[in-house]
């Protein structure tokens, strides 16, 4: 449990074929850097972030999907707990960026990496304190989670539109991913704190008012829908959770009441449409 070990990590890491082998080193080096966080220089705890984020970027195509999601883990770890001591840190968005413009296996990992981050910053862990975490959380809300979510809205966006030239095997795998991860943007404890079970406030997404543009937009909720409409489960299901998030928005958010009715039709026509047509209806995972 100390630093002296970190090394012998990656030595594993850079040099076994085997994947379990890998993944026992990746998972080492994870509880190693958190537990021996505080005894890190500031260079050391960057350089072990590029050190991850590189590795994904040579071998994550080729290694085995539960050594790839590990290695996943320690950079939204290792950046949460980075977050608050420098800006390098805080650049993980445009750093992760390189491989959503590489191959479909790179932006795959990319979408990956990009929602264990929004996971890992709304979840409290990792030896912080709940003032600390909500005050990461916050910073991260206010700089980064929006600029996520339009990633995982644009990458849905140019699947539709063709713009992203990718396999049949390829498609399904980059769609679900980037539903998770509008899932997860969508579903970020906004306000950081928990809800009285009796407030009229349970269950309403408390989006922030700088969103509120691309939640107005009528392409937004339509995408979800299409998408419904055009696949079946797991990546219909799927769409369904962001459609229900997208109802559950905050009154306050929209700039006017007939914003807000605008915004109510259209998920009333489209949630009638999808039963009229009774597209998925018989699949348990669309419940």
């Amino acid at each position: 449990s100390t630093p002296e070990y970190l090394p012998q990590c990656q030595f594993v890491l850079d040099h076994s074929k085997y994947a379990y082998a890998q993944l026992v080193a990746a998972n080492a080096l994870k509880k190693l850097l958190v537990q021996s966080w505080n005894h890190l220089t500031p260079s050391q705890q960057l350089d072990f972030r590029n050190y991850t984020l590189s590795y994904l970027a040579q071998r994550g195509t080729s290694i085995e999907p539960f050594v790839s999601s590990n290695l996943v883990q320690i950079v939204a770890t290792v950046t949460k707990l980075g977050w608050s001591s420098g800006e390098e840190h805080k650049a993980i968005v445009q750093e992760v960026s390189k491989f959503l413009h590489a191959t479909t296996g790179h932006l795959v990992l990319g979408l990956q990496l990009l929602q264990q981050l929004v996971a890992e910053m709304n979840m409290a862990g990792n030896t912080r304190s709940l003032t600390q975490q909500r005050k990461v959380s916050a910073s991260f809300r206010d700089t980064a989670l929006f600029q996520i979510l339009q990633i995982g809205l644009r990458t849905l966006q140019q699947l539709s539109t063709g713009a992203i030239p990718c396999s049949g095997d390829e498609e399904p795998r980059i769609r679900e991913q980037s539903l998770s991860l509008c899932l997860s943007c969508l579903g970020f404890d906004f306000i950081g704190t928990t809800l009285d079970e009796a407030s009229e406030e349970m269950g309403t997404v408390q989006v922030p008012s700088s969103w509120r543009s691309v939640m107005e937009e009528a392409a937004t909720m339509q995408l979800f829908f299409d998408i419904y409409a055009a696949s079946s489960a797991p990546i219909s299901s799927k769409a369904l959770e962001v459609l229900v998030l997208l109802a559950s928005l905050r009154r306050s958010l929209f700039s006017s009441d007939d914003e807000r009715q605008a915004f109510l039709g259209r998920l009333l026509r489209g949630t009638l449409h999808l039963l009229q047509s009774q597209h998925g209806l018989t699949e348990h995972e669309n419940y």
